[in-house]
């Protein structure tokens, strides 16, 4: 043990009780912990993801060029492939929140509307994104 600190020792005692060191610990310690416990940035979907393959309802043959619109998000579409495939992206935002346990955000279940020149055009109700669709269309007669 350091000589000062002993009881009995000759000298000033040590004043181990300093008022300003209690703050200064708080003030670096609360910042430290914050960023320890959680605060993170996360990203949430805000519409509907969804893949898969659109074809005609009576010769099952792909239709290349159809599109892939999202029910009250414009703007927001896909188009079909040669293989008559699609791939629609889900939009998202990006938050900084204070978070004490694990999130993940999964994209929203929504409504697509598929189309393509000479079809009739079909809605679909999408959950989450996690089954490709199979999408017969029928030719407009």
């Amino acid at each position: 043990m350091h000589p000062r600190l002993q009881s009995g020792a000759s000298g000033p005692a040590l004043n181990l009780s300093n008022p300003h060191m209690g703050k200064w610990r708080h003030t670096v310690a609360l910042p430290f912990l914050i960023s320890l416990s959680g605060c993170i940035e996360i990203t949430t979907y805000v519409s509907p993801a969804a893949s898969g393959t659109v074809i005609d309802a009576t010769s099952k043959k792909p239709i290349q060029g159809a599109t892939i619109s999202v029910d009250d998000h414009p703007g927001l579409f896909a188009q079909t492939n040669s293989d008559g495939r699609f791939v629609l992206v889900p939009t998202t935002r990006t938050t900084h929140i204070f978070v004490l346990a694990p999130y993940r955000s999964l994209p929203p279940g929504g409504t697509i509307v598929v189309f393509a020149d000479g079809y009739v055009s079909r809605e679909v109700v999408v959950n989450n994104g996690a089954d490709p669709l199979l999408v017969p269309l029928v030719r407009v007669r």
